[in-house]
């Protein structure tokens, strides 16, 4: 959370949500009141003097401090703390007025200068303000806390200011507090560079410490980008600026949507951030971070400099705090399938076309329980494999649990009590950490062991007549859930570590989160005698019996009976006379004698307030209690923290761990759920299944049944054989028949297969596919002044220079967007190379005389298939049509576009007419 920010930057004050429209009054006349006639920004220096042209004006070193700090950084928005306040001013606060809603303050004067315009909000409303200009409105805001309290400042000289620092820039791609991020999403920071014909990039999301690099052609550009969907790209300001050759391929090469990741950067999803040129030099890495130069002096150039802007991107809004990442995971692009940017679109993976994640892959197939496991599965299906053996390994993972499935339901019961480990390490140590995140370590450390034994006596008992082999029971596990348990164990030294850091923190820590989330008071009774003497001084009830002998005391001596002693969290034990009270007490001299050995500090409308030298000594104590306790549980978070810290690495990685078991139970609750099958993955360039299924529509009509089981889908099979025999298929068939769906099923069981997953079909042989593309749905440009056709034409484009014979290729319309014949000849070339290259290709189309224009000459590989429609006819009834969607051999010779139109509902007068039209126009073609 921001609001820990103050407390790890030394934050001199800190209050909660509330604040009256008097006390803001009260903030602006005392802070702004002297501000007339101030310089703008530019007339400002950065020691906070104002600039030669401006040394006749006079401006409060408070003004001159704010000026310093945003010149510093022009392009943010600054918060500025003003004691319990946040303030933005001047264009910052019109432009916070707007999108915050909140109220602007103006000055009335007719100079209207920086700080003639402000509005502001509570500190304890930080979070709230801050997410909605950083993630709602892609705003980058500049905090400047006041670093010293006002009694420090007193000690520099009289009327001195109080230090203010900024202490931390927040982005989109830059943020770590828990209150801003999406648990089961990854907040990417990446980075681009070009450099002698290489695309670098490097993404890294700084809530967990994850760092990956690669390198890129730019033909490839698109699908690493999309491996990663970062909320924040950092570029090269001269790529864009210059606009040099290097941009102008991107251009030529990438999807539109993918260049306006560059240059508009997706305003929903994700904001640019252009960086000098001297951000992304690779040695500005061995001035910040010289292991992480020893790791990456081997790589390109360009990775290099995508890697070091990343450092020094959050050296800049993190204010040194390096330690946020780990040391980076360089990754080879040929190791995984490359699905290009219109496929990643049309198929509706990780979003449905409206933007939501309903109705996508991700959510059909995603059964993980925890936030690490959701993660790492949106990860795996953005990057599937094309590593044989580690699928292998993946498939054998998913099949233990799925032939197993009480342990299974049992691992998964234990799951949910799994914390994200990972973000809460990572909190702790960039400093931002609480109580709390060291409660959900101890207590996921613990579900780790918990884990392990379910894992352990599961074996035990699989292999109860083997000789007992102590220590040897993880043996017989498939090799991925074999290297996650030992990464649950860690090694025996860091194990102990682990396990002595866990059960001191659950000994330190009360069970109550509630009380984990506050400054103080998380500690437990009896851990520490030192905080509990204070704790007891602090607690001490006010209206015992002490406080009544005080008052019994007091009235005596004042000589009233209505005079109580009270006490306030706030202000401590003070004495309260009611008004008429007071003023008969001053008419006597015995009263006012007692009441001028008392201190007056408030008068209210019906009473007035003393302290005495007794109750100040008392006062006092109890400060001095709140201090101590605050400091003596600082040290001992600190000290706690420091103990989780020495095995960070190995908890990142049994955080890991369960994330990959979280996947993999998944994938086996998702098949043992809804009939999925193991798929058979090889080298070959066979795709073959039987009784395929649509993954997200069968999931849509699963949800409101209760029984497991398919309902209301009609399975196809599919055999794309090795070439050169068979491996395209020419499918044609109604609109509303299916074909749409026959394509998108298949594309989504290639890429479940090379994720790991067991796929949606009775059978199922994948050869391993390389590059998955889709033509399918049609939709124009109307920003890059591109038709429809012109977009269809541009995407078939990129499949006819980028395909391979390992590769799969759905297609769907290819050339309705021009005049008919223009559109036949245009689709008919197509598939002709799409044939030559022995291309794995499904070509959904209308146009059925393609099979006599190139029937000769794909006679091997094209297979013509269509969907089947039946035909009822009662006698004297027009004919009703019935869409099987079943995927049958042959050619459709009528696409039943007017029944169609009908079924829309469109006017019968026109369905007569258009009838009649088409009656004319087949008579006329004979």
């Amino acid at each position: 959370m921001l609001r820990q920010i103050c407390r790890g930057r030394g934050l001199a004050s800190r209050t909660h949500i509330s604040a009256s429209a008097n006390k803001f009054s009260l903030l602006y006349s005392r802070y702004i009141s002297c501000t007339s006639w101030l310089p703008s920004v530019a007339g400002s220096t950065s020691d906070g003097a104002v600039s030669a042209e401006n040394e006749s004006i006079k401006v409060t070193p408070m003004v001159a401090q704010y000026l310093a700090r945003k010149k510093e950084y022009p392009d943010c928005m600054l918060l500025f703390q003003v004691g319990d306040f946040y303030e933005f001013f001047g264009d910052d606060a019109r432009q916070a007025a707007h999108l915050l809603n909140l109220a602007l303050t103006r000055k009335t004067k007719k100079a209207q200068h920086v700080l003639s315009e402000m509005c502001g909000f509570p500190i304890g409303s930080v979070d709230t303000f801050v997410e909605k200009l950083v993630m709602h409105h892609g705003v980058k805001v500049a905090i400047c806390n006041q670093v010293e309290s006002a009694s420090s400042a007193r000690k520099k000289g009289y009327n001195s200011l109080v230090d203010r620092q900024v202490v931390r820039i927040v982005t989109p791609g830059s943020l770590v507090e828990d209150t801003m991020l999406t648990p089961k999403e990854n907040n990417y920071l990446a980075s681009l560079f070009f450099d002698r014909g290489t695309w670098g990039l490097a993404w890294a999301d700084l809530s967990t410490g994850e760092f990956v690099s690669t390198t890129s052609t730019s033909d490839k550009l698109s699908s690493a980008i999309l491996r990663c969907s970062p909320k924040e790209v950092l570029l090269p300001s001269s790529l864009i600026e210059n606009g040099c050759e290097e941009t102008k391929s991107l251009q030529v090469n990438m999807p539109q949507e993918a260049v306006t990741i560059l240059e508009t950067v997706l305003p929903d999803t994700c904001m640019k951030t252009f960086r000098p040129a001297a951000s992304f030099i690779p040695q500005k890495v061995s001035s910040g971070c010289q292991t992480c130069s020893v790791a990456i002096k081997t790589l390109a150039l360009s990775e290099q400099a995508a890697i070091s802007a990343i450092l020094d991107y959050v050296d800049f809004t993190h204010r040194g705090s390096r330690a946020l990442i780990r040391l980076p995971l360089h990754v080879e692009s040929s190791d995984h399938m490359i699905i290009d940017m219109s496929a990643w679109r049309g198929l509706e993976l990780a979003k449905s076309l409206s933007g939501s994640k309903a109705s996508s892959l991700l959510q059909a197939i995603d059964s993980t329980i925890t936030p690490g496991g959701s993660r790492l599965l949106a990860a795996h299906l953005a990057s599937p494999l094309m590593n044989l053996e580690i699928l292998e390994r993946r498939l054998n993972a998913v099949s233990y649990f799925y032939e197993q499935e009480r342990l299974l339901q049992r691992m998964r019961k234990q799951l949910a009590e799994v914390f994200d480990m990972e973000r809460n390490i990572q909190r702790l140590s960039i400093g931002v950490g609480t109580p709390k995140d060291l409660k959900n370590v101890a207590s996921t450390i613990d579900e780790a062991i918990k884990l392990i034994d379910l894992v352990k006596a599961n074996e035990r008992l699989r292999h109860s007549r083997l000789p007992d082999l102590p220590g040897k029971e993880l043996l017989g596990l498939p090799e991925l859930l074999e290297e996650c348990c030992n990464d649950l164990t860690a090694n025996e030294q860091q194990g102990e570590n682990i396990k002595r850091a866990s059960e001191e923190i659950h000994r330190a820590l009360k069970d109550d989160y509630a009380s984990l989330n506050s400054k103080t008071g998380f500690v437990r009774v009896g851990y520490s005698p030192k905080l509990d003497k204070w704790q007891a001084i602090l607690q001490h009830d006010p209206r015992a019996s002490e406080k009544q002998g005080l008052q019994a005391k007091y009235r005596e001596l004042v000589g009233s009976t209505r005079l109580r002693v009270v006490f306030q969290t706030e202000k401590g034990y003070f004495l309260d006379i009611p008004h008429d009270e007071n003023a008969k007490l001053l008419k006597t001299d015995r009263g006012r004698r007692e009441l001028e050995k008392l201190t007056l500090f408030q008068s209210l409308k019906n009473s007035v307030r003393y302290r005495s030298e007794e109750l100040q000594l008392l006062n006092h104590e109890l400060a001095e209690a709140a201090v101590e306790v605050e400091r003596v549980e600082n040290n001992i978070f600190a000290s706690l923290r420091d103990q989780v810290l020495i095995v960070r690495n190995e908890l990142q990685s049994m955080a890991h761990a369960i994330s990959q078991i979280d996947v993999v139970c998944s994938h086996a609750q998702v098949a043992l759920d809804r009939n999925f099958t193991r798929p058979l993955l090889d080298g070959s360039c066979e795709l073959h299944v039987k009784d395929g299924r649509h993954a997200v529509v069968e999931a849509a009509h699963l949800r409101g049944s209760n029984s497991r089981g398919v309902r209301s889908f009609v399975p196809n099979s599919l055999h794309l054989a090795e070439a050169p025999v068979g491996s395209c298929w020419l499918l044609t068939g109604p609109n509303m028949g299916g074909k749409s769906t026959f394509l998108r099923q298949n594309a989504h069981l290639v890429i479940l297969a090379q994720i790991g997953s067991f796929v949606p079909a009775k059978f199922a042989r994948v050869g391993l596919v390389d590059k998955l593309f889709c033509r399918v749905g049609s939709a124009d440009d109307v920003a890059a002044d591109k038709s429809t056709f012109m977009v269809e034409m541009q995407e078939t484009s990129t499949i006819l220079t980028q395909a391979t014979s390992r590769s799969l290729v759905l297609m769907d319309e290819v050339g309705r967007g021009t005049a008919v014949n223009d559109g036949i000849a245009i689709a008919g070339a197509v598939l002709e190379a799409l044939c030559a290259r022995q291309t794995r290709t499904l070509f959904a189309t209308h146009f059925t005389a393609l099979i006599d224009l190139v029937g000769e000459t794909c006679k091997n590989e094209l297979r013509p298939y269509r969907m089947e429609v039946l035909e009822h006819q009662m006698e004297g009834q027009a004919i009703h049509l019935v869409f099987s969607h079943r995927v049958v051999k042959g050619l459709a010779f009528q696409s039943y576009g007017i029944n169609t139109a009908a079924l829309a509902g469109c006017p019968p007068s026109v369905i007569s007419r258009a009838t009649e039209l088409l009656d004319k126009l087949t008579a006329s073609s004979g």
